[in-house]
């Protein structure tokens, strides 16, 4: 059995935590390992709350705070990492990052004036005028007000209110200006119920941020606002719920740690399609077929796209008619083979692709109309898709399949039914998918390429 002690063995890495990256990096394992645990339990609590073994409301109340206490604990230290990550500048050192991180300090308004709390959980706070000035009695001195409207003075404003590093609205202002507009934009147009489906930062994120694309707000900014302000002690109070009880969201804190999670990813470990070069001027040049396909398509919007429409008009125009004709994509298309398609097809064989995959992902529904249809070209695109399917050829790579062909046969194959049987026909016992290299390499040589293939497969006996 594998235990704590055969863990030990294997604990042999020794950090440089007085370097700033490392740190951040360390930091920001710890709370994905902190993540992994909560989606493993979250998987556990649904078990058994399926197969009855966890009913008692008691317990449930339990497990919902040692869940909240954790998902707190994971947003806390994405937020230390990414804290971490951005103030690895030159002259910092981890001490006085890690020591800014732990003092207190007190919470103040926009304008740098203290907040008051008062014995009864009153908040207390300057008004100003309308050139900005805070309101003063007759003596000069500031007067405070609560959302009532009630006045206050020196002696009955309250104590000011302690901001400490385990809360999350500190945390989240710490951050750069650029990861807290990433955090909230993607908080307030994310879904809560989709959270796990938008988990990393992607190209739209970008051209949101630049105000390229409007996004649209599921919930609204004051709503963001409180759900920080009731969760930012969640850490610290959930850890007594037998002492203190209050209200816990477990919905929003997963939704508030995934999208934690997602900035610090891409900021401090972004993946190959993260690293995004596309300069402002590109940008500038975006036309409003961004805006429509990434409203009705936005899974397939890649930088690799966009520099393609700003910078080439055949490309753009294409886009533009595919997404005017109410285009359905095939299902579990990625954007690269997307671009290969556009950039390698005709509207017309883009469209026909397009179906092939329709029938693909609905053949169970379809199959039957090979007998009874009397249209004769839905009957060999079942046909086909029939066979491509027996290959275990999903839409994505049925259209890669496609843009192969197109690379190598250019204008010389369209893609259509007449020509696919005929490829097909001649891959009796191999298919052509496994064989496309090999047709390249003798058939396309120093840009010779011998048709002859073509010619040949018809004295195939094959049927379809």
């Amino acid at each position: 059995m594998f235990g704590p002690r055969e863990l030990d063995t294997k604990n042999v890495y020794t950090p440089n935590l007085q370097d700033i990256q490392e740190s951040a990096e360390r930091t920001y394992g710890e709370a994905n390992s902190f993540f992994r645990k909560e989606e493993l339990y979250l998987t556990d609590i649904e078990r058994r709350l399926n197969n009855g073994t966890l009913i008692d409301s008691k317990e449930i109340y339990d497990e919902c705070h040692a869940i909240a206490s954790d998902l707190a604990k994971c947003c806390e230290m994405y937020l230390k990492a990414l804290y971490i990550y951005e103030n690895n500048i030159p002259g910092n050192e981890i001490d006085s990052i890690w020591n800014k991180l732990k003092n207190f300090e007190f919470q103040s308004d926009s304008m740098g004036n203290l907040i008051y709390k008062t014995s009864s959980g009153v908040i207390t706070f300057v008004k100003y005028d309308e050139n900005g000035a805070p309101l003063v009695d007759e003596n000069g001195k500031k007067i405070y007000f609560d959302e009532f409207g009630n006045v206050y003075n020196d002696n009955n404003r309250g104590s000011k209110i302690k901001r400490n590093g385990h809360q999350l609205d500190r945390l989240i202002e710490l951050l750069s200006p650029e990861s807290r507009l990433y955090l909230e934009t993607r908080m307030l147009s994310i879904p809560m119920s989709e959270t796990e489906k938008n988990a990393s930062i992607s190209i739209i994120d970008v051209l949101q941020n630049k105000g390229i694309l409007d996004m649209e707000q599921h919930i609204t900014k004051e709503q963001y606002d409180s759900w920080i302000e009731q969760h930012k002690k969640t850490f610290e109070e959930s850890r007594y719920s037998g002492e203190k009880e209050y209200d816990v969201n477990i919905e929003f804190l997963y939704h508030l740690a995934n999208q934690i999670k997602a900035v610090a990813q891409y900021r401090i470990k972004p993946k190959s399609d993260q690293i995004f070069t596309i300069t402002d001027e590109e940008i500038s040049k975006l036309p409003l077929e961004i805006q429509k396909l990434a409203s009705s398509n936005s899974k397939i919007i890649s930088e690799q796209l966009i520099k393609m429409i700003a910078t080439d008009d055949v490309i753009k125009n294409k886009v533009s008619m595919i997404f005017s004709q109410k285009f359905v994509l095939p299902n579990d298309i990625k954007p690269k083979t997307f671009c290969e398609m556009i950039e390698t097809m005709s509207i017309n064989e883009i469209f026909y692709s397009s179906y092939i995959c329709y029938i693909a992902s609905n053949f169970d529904r379809l199959k039957n109309r090979e007998q009874n249809s009397n249209n004769g070209e839905l009957c060999e695109m079942i046909k086909i898709t029939k066979i491509l399917l027996s290959y275990d050829l999903t839409p994505d790579k049925i259209v890669k399949f496609f843009c192969q062909l197109k690379t190598i046969f250019g204008s010389k194959l369209m893609i259509n039914s007449k020509n696919l049987i005929l490829l097909l026909k001649a891959t009796q016992s191999n298919f052509v998918y496994n064989n496309i290299n090999w047709l390249y390499k003798k058939n396309y040589k120093n840009n010779q390429l011998n048709f002859d293939m073509f010619d040949k497969i018809n004295n195939y006996n094959y049927k379809l």
